[in-house]
């Protein structure tokens, strides 16, 4: 008798769990009914505090080592402002970087949304085969799976002076030396960038394009309006969340880039990111934070201010 109550309880013991577990999981339901904004907050959570401790950890000690003084073997803890002091006194270099840098990523913006239209224009509307549209988006987006390294790199043997373009460019007689400002130069530079940038912006507008419903154009065009009056009075506007979303892309990484103003550029005119990059190789960690620091402000208020005539809900 006594074997057989403690199989009973042993097997009512999984019931009562089961039970307990079912009743707790009904009452956290009941308690987040009716309060989306709690709920909302406990699903984004997780996902907030790991970037708190990943992201903010890497901004506080940036801020931090901007602060302390750089040695021979490291950062020495010795607060100072002398960092600051030398990087924003008048007649620094900083300025004159600064306002480049911007020049830059103004003419890489401008640049990829020349480019990034008609490319756009022209999978949704020109090219009627659904097979060829993934076929030609995917060659956009197949050479951005490698590295960003190797797709900069690649530029090197294409536009150097013994590079094929160069080769072909005398094959055919159109020049008797090599063009020298198709590599180590400003114009190649921006190239490169509006290259290895466009698919940031051709994404986001296509697929803008694609959620305009095809009755708006038919009255566009009903009313008598023109192609062109109609790119610019229809679709131009429709694409607005896609344009701002690339925009936000570009922008961002482009205040970031570094490494095609070396390889590409030639070095000849730093940015800020290369900027950080000289102070790191010459073990000033402490003079990069705080350049570092200042990037990142620029980076907040240009993002805040494009986000200040647009609603980042419609993307």
């Amino acid at each position: 008798m006594a074997q057989l109550t403690d199989a009973r309880s042993l097997g009512a013991a999984p019931d009562l769990s089961e039970h307990q577990r079912a009743s707790l999981s009904g009452r956290i339901v009941q308690a987040l009914r009716g309060k989306p904004g709690l709920t909302t907050g406990l699903l984004l959570l997780p996902g907030t505090l790991w970037m708190l401790l990943t992201v903010g950890t890497a901004l506080v000690s940036i801020v931090v080592f901007s602060f302390w003084t750089s040695g021979f073997t490291g950062l020495r803890p010795e607060y100072t402002l002398a960092n600051y002091q030398s990087l924003l006194r008048p007649g620094s270099s900083f300025w004159g970087i600064t306002v480049w840098t911007l020049q830059v990523v103004a003419m890489l913006l401008i640049g990829v949304i020349l480019l990034a239209y008609p490319v756009s224009y022209t999978l949704w509307r020109v090219i009627k085969s659904p097979y060829w549209k993934s076929a030609l988006l995917l060659l956009f987006i197949v050479p951005f799976w490698t590295s960003y390294l190797t797709r900069t790199i690649t530029w090197l043997p294409m536009f150097g002076r013994e590079g094929v373009v160069n080769q072909v460019l005398m094959g055919l007689r159109i020049t008797d030396e090599p063009v020298e400002v198709l590599l180590y130069s400003e114009f190649s530079m921006m190239v490169a960038l509006w290259f290895l940038f466009i698919v940031f912006m051709v994404g986001p507008i296509y697929f803008s394009m694609q959620r305009i419903d095809e009755d708006i154009m038919s009255a566009a065009a009903v009313y008598g309006a023109s192609p062109w009056k109609t790119f610019f009075l229809v679709v131009v506007p429709l694409t607005l969340p896609g344009l701002m979303a690339g925009s936000l892309f570009v922008v961002v990484l482009g205040l970031a880039e570094f490494f095609t103003e070396r390889a590409i550029g030639g070095a000849q005119s730093p940015m800020l990111a290369g900027l950080i990059q000289r102070q790191i190789d010459v073990f000033q960690f402490a003079g990069a934070s705080a350049i570092a620091v200042v990037l990142i402000l620029i980076t907040l208020a240009l993002v805040g201010l494009m986000l200040r005539f647009f609603d980042i809900r419609r993307i």
